[in-house]
């Protein structure tokens, strides 16, 4: 694994809250926005590492999006087409479409034409109350849903750009949504402290009016370890430092992924990542990954699973079937899990950034990983896979087996020094 922080201009050295790559893309290496205090949204291509300037120049610079008037907290690309979802502190969604340049004697007349590419509004989305956090798109590209400060999250029909749902039920703003990959739930969390999952309704032929989403499951709390104490509550409250609290679905769907969790015990490794599994929503998560120094603001999946690892890899998290990569972001560091070697931390990036860490996205096949920061700059990791990418979309394997306690304590990883051992230690609280 290498990592390297570009030192370049990505938002005149403002903040940058937002990164995501574009899966659909055909060209050559990969290409990624970001969204930043300047009030702009960025299209960038990571250059692969056979191109002749990768070493000296890994990131080129396409365009540049101006139309948001505050700044920009989440961009998303579409996953059934190259359009692109911007949002942020002016309340308004702005769907891009990437658009034929103009001819040079028009292009320095046109706002948005510095660059190699053209990107064109095509659709603005208008009715959220406040700031929007965080977006998700739906699997088949139809569907939007949004995060607000204004306490809710809302469903937006982005072929007819209009609102069909308003989720109120989180008391405190919602700050993270994930859409799953089968188009069946989605998950917000908020700083009330919840996880909320909803029933998704949308794709069965309904009437105008109609909900598109139904409640299914919210979670607070869970017993505590020592079965005698009062129940610990999962998340962070609203005292947490931080704008995004971002969950994120593993690409077959099988597990959700929750930021700003917490634990009572060890007093020196509070923060974790729980993890629910697809066929136990309603029920208390069944993996916890504990041991980071800050608290969680994102969890990404790697968009694409990988082939199976020789044997002797260890117990993983599921029972069988293609491994899969998630990166946890605390506010100072990244680690990274694999699902074959069970609940451990594979690596750790730690000291990259000066200020706190806002987001993180996977290239389409896992080899690379951008991480943005508060301190106006991004890095990327360079990963080798031990086994080889697998196409998508997969088939769901088999449902996840009921999860049993766990037997033994967390681990603190801040007793590890050495490079070989500098790893965050979760704790695992049921076996899949």
């Amino acid at each position: 694994m290498r990592v390297k922080t570009v030192q370049i201009n990505w938002h005149d050295r403002l903040p940058i809250f937002s990164v995501d790559f574009d899966h659909s893309w055909q060209g050559d290496g990969w290409r990624f926005s970001t969204g930043g205090g300047d009030n702009n949204v960025r299209i960038w291509r990571l250059r692969s590492p056979q191109d002749p300037l990768h070493e000296a120049q890994p990131v080129e610079f396409l365009a540049s999006l101006n139309r948001h008037t505050a700044p920009v907290n989440v961009v998303r690309f579409s996953p059934a087409s190259g359009r692109l979802a911007s949002a942020g502190d002016d309340g308004v969604i702005i769907i891009w479409r990437q658009v034929d340049s103009p001819p040079a004697a028009l292009a320095d007349h046109l706002e948005d034409s510095a660059g190699k590419e053209t990107w064109r509004p095509a659709a603005m989305l208008r009715g959220s109350l406040a700031d929007i956090c965080d977006l998700a798109w739906s699997p088949d590209g139809a569907f939007l849903v949004s995060a607000s400060v204004d306490n809710t999250a809302r469903v937006w029909d982005a072929r007819e750009a209009r609102c069909v749902q308003v989720l109120a039920d989180h008391s405190h703003y919602v700050q993270g949504v994930a859409w799953d990959p089968l188009n069946e739930f989605v998950a917000t969390q908020s700083s009330d402290r919840s996880l909320r999952i909803y029933r998704w309704l949308g794709s069965r032929s309904r009437r105008a009016g109609e909900q598109v989403a139904r409640l299914e499951a919210s979670h607070r709390s869970m017993p505590a370890a020592d079965g005698r104490s009062h129940r610990q509550r999962l998340f962070h409250d609203d005292n947490l430092a931080s704008f995004f609290r971002r969950p994120s679905v593993s690409p077959d769907g099988r597990l959700l992924a929750t930021a700003a969790g917490v634990q009572r015990q060890p007093a020196d490794a509070r923060n974790a990542c729980f993890i629910w599994a697809r066929d136990r929503l309603r029920a208390e998560p069944v993996l916890r990954l504990a041991g980071h120094a800050k608290p969680i603001v994102a969890t990404r999946w790697a968009p694409c699973m990988f082939a199976e690892a020789g044997a002797g890899a260890g117990a993983g998290w599921l029972s069988q079937g293609p491994r899969m990569m998630l990166a946890v972001a605390s506010q100072s560091a990244v680690s990274l899990y694999d699902t074959s070697v069970g609940a451990r931390a594979v690596g750790l990036m730690d000291g990259l950034h000066y200020a706190a860490i806002a987001d993180l996205a996977w290239a389409a096949d896992g080899s690379h990983l951008v991480i943005v920061s508060i301190d106006g700059f991004a890095s990327v990791a360079s990963l080798d896979q031990p086994t080889a990418a697998l196409p998508l979309p997969l088939p769901l394997h088999d449902p996840v087996p009921e999860a049993q306690p766990a037997s033994r304590p967390a681990a603190n990883p801040a007793a590890h020094k050495s490079q070989a051992r500098k790893r965050v230690a979760p704790t695992l609280v049921s076996t899949l």
